[in-house]
């Protein structure tokens, strides 16, 4: 599949400049063209971009993905390269070194919503043709389609991240209430115990000007039945009734005092030390923080529970979640494709077990999460994950960043009290337009 170099500075790819683009000229070839794709035979080193990703011990983990890759295949060697923890300076670490010709990293981690950016401006190989017919079906559909852009598949799933509901279960029981089993629910039994004075939060969720609130509100606009963008992914529908249930009810929460005014100001990290210093009866964050708040020391050890995140009441379902996790990308200039490949697909296949067996990552494969070794590790987290409905961001888009700036502005605006629900849509649904077509915003 041939690939075509498209200008980096619309997407505002990490200060990338034309003049990297153009190096090699107007006319660019497929570097890989030429290249096997077979697993190599001779000696092969290949490199991997990976950030830290820890084990159950809270050690490293990619080497003892390395070391099951290399005894299954003894020729390939691969060599770590640590890339940076932030997200985004990881990005644009990667976009400028890609973008330039470089055929290092072979094999790099990336996140959930980056394929529409690095396959429109070709920092991706497109994996299609190296493939089996209907591999993708081994995976959640929501994934892949998160993983598509420009008409194929840009990145093999590596782990899901899936958002919960925590609560404290002993909280819970010394006032004899069930866990919520809706938000209008949750809201009244934050409210009741918080004014027995057993917390000072109620709730506590992700709401700073970041990414974090983009997931929260899109979270919310599922569970009220809509979505930023339509089925064609062009037309925005973010402003319409589901929008302003949702954004109302994020602005009732702290307007209440069931979630506190700071959550406008609150990251993941925020939302943890609140609850596991005993300050907060309900959480909404990611896998890792059954972990966190059942460790030793924590004021929550062994008094937390989990479960889906409910729905509004007369709305059909609950149990959505905002997708998130790391996928497995190919560098397009590879020079060791067929070594590249093989690790790549090792990492999203054979490497899930390795994930089961040593961290608490979700794996990305279907029957890696419904194995007898998942079932048998007894943790809530994964038990519930399999139940999970998952809800992409509109990421297919090379403006993605543009998309979710609009999205988090305007609800941070709304939640904090700055502009009304109203003026906040009306933003958003404007300035994603906007973003779609690449304004600058």
């Amino acid at each position: 599949m041939p690939l075509s170099r498209r200008s980096l500075l619309a997407g505002s790819l990490g200060g990338v400049t034309a003049a990297a683009l153009t190096a090699c000229g107007s006319e660019v070839t497929d570097p890989v063209a030429g290249q096997s794709a077979a697993v190599p035979t001779e000696p092969t080193t290949i490199t991997w971009w990976c950030h830290r990703l820890t084990d159950r011990r809270n050690g490293e983990l990619a080497p003892l993905l390395i070391a099951a890759f290399e005894r299954r295949h003894p020729q390939i060697r691969v060599r770590l390269l640590k890339a940076p923890s932030d997200t985004d300076t990881n990005r644009a670490t990667l976009t400028t070194q890609i973008a330039s010709g470089s055929p290092s990293p072979d094999v790099f981690l990336g996140d959930v919503v980056w394929p529409g950016q690095f396959a429109y401006n070709s920092l991706a190989l497109p994996l299609d043709p190296y493939v089996p017919q209907g591999h993708w079906k081994k995976y959640p559909k929501p994934l892949i389609d998160a993983c598509s852009a420009e008409g194929g598949v840009y990145a093999l799933p590596f782990f899901i991240d899936e958002s919960f509901l925590y609560y404290r279960k002993d909280l819970l029981a010394k006032h004899g209430l069930r866990v919520p089993r809706s938000w209008e629910e949750l809201a009244h039994t934050a409210a009741k115990v918080r004014r027995a004075g057993d917390v000072g939060h109620g709730f506590v969720w992700q709401g700073s000007v970041y990414e974090g609130m983009t997931v929260n509100f899109t979270e919310f606009l599922a569970d009220a039945g809509g979505s930023v963008v339509g089925p064609d992914g062009s037309t925005v529908t973010v402003g319409g009734s589901a929008g302003t249930q949702a954004l109302s009810f994020m602005r009732e929460l702290v307007a209440s005092k069931v979630s506190p005014s700071a959550v406008t100001t609150y990251i993941e990290q925020d939302t943890l030390d609140a609850f596991i210093s005993g300050r907060s009866l309900f959480l909404r964050n990611w896998a890792y923080a059954w972990g966190a708040s059942n460790a030793e020391g924590t004021k929550t050890a062994g008094r937390v529970g989990v479960v889906p995140r409910p729905g509004f009441e007369g709305r059909e379902g609950s149990g959505r979640s905002g997708l998130g996790g790391w996928s497995v990308f190919v560098n397009p200039h590879t020079r060791e494709l067929g070594g590249a490949l093989a690790f790549a697909r090792f990492l999203s296949e054979e490497g899930q077990q390795v994930l089961l067996r040593e961290s608490s990552y979700i794996p990305a494969l279907t029957s890696a999460l419904n194995s007898r070794t998942a079932r048998q590790l007894g943790s809530p987290v994964l038990d519930n994950a399999r139940t999970l409905e998952l809800v992409a961001r509109p990421s297919g888009t090379q403006y993605y960043p543009k998309v979710s700036k609009a999205l988090y502005t305007g609800a941070n605006s709304a939640v904090g009290g700055s502009a009304s629900v109203r003026e906040s849509l009306s933003a958003m649904e404007s300035e994603v337009r906007a973003a779609l077509k690449g304004a600058v915003l």
